[in-house]
């Protein structure tokens, strides 16, 4: 009897065969769009951080002791069109150097889609080893 019974209750319904297709079918597509958000957005996040690294170290490059390297800071940022909205300046008078970065960009995609790209960042770097000597007293302001 229990034999019986064991097979009978390992035996599928006959009306639920092909279920697991159609359900399959429904669920590939909503799975390959979240995974390609999950990849457009991984790779946005990764040129934004470029970007924040650029205005960082061409600041660092820019107020570097006695002779300014700007070049070889650029060098270090993946992207051509990224190294080159990088700009520097520098006050001789305050100490002081200000690295800025501005990118504004549609490029298009699939279906007619336009991709839009938008950073924009600054820093201001105070260059406190060109002070000679020990700090006054009180501190820097």
């Amino acid at each position: 009897m229990e034999n019986r019974l064991s097979g009978q209750m390992r035996r599928r319904p006959t009306n639920l065969q092909g279920q697991t297709m159609a359900e399959f079918a429904l669920a590939m597509p909503v799975l390959v769009l979240l995974i390609g958000g999950m990849f457009l957005a991984g790779f946005y996040a990764f040129r934004a951080s470029s970007a924040d690294w650029g205005v960082f170290i061409t600041g660092v490059g820019t107020g570097s002791y006695k002779t300014p390297a700007t070049s070889q800071a650029k060098s270090s940022v993946l992207w051509q069109d990224i190294r080159s909205r990088l700009s520097s300046s520098s006050q001789n008078g305050s100490r002081s150097v200000r690295s800025t970065i501005s990118i504004h960009d549609s490029h298009p995609w699939a279906f007619g889609l336009h991709l839009i790209e938008a950073e924009r960042g600054s820093a201001w770097f105070r260059l406190w080893r060109f002070y000679p000597g020990p700090p006054p007293r009180g501190g820097l302001q």
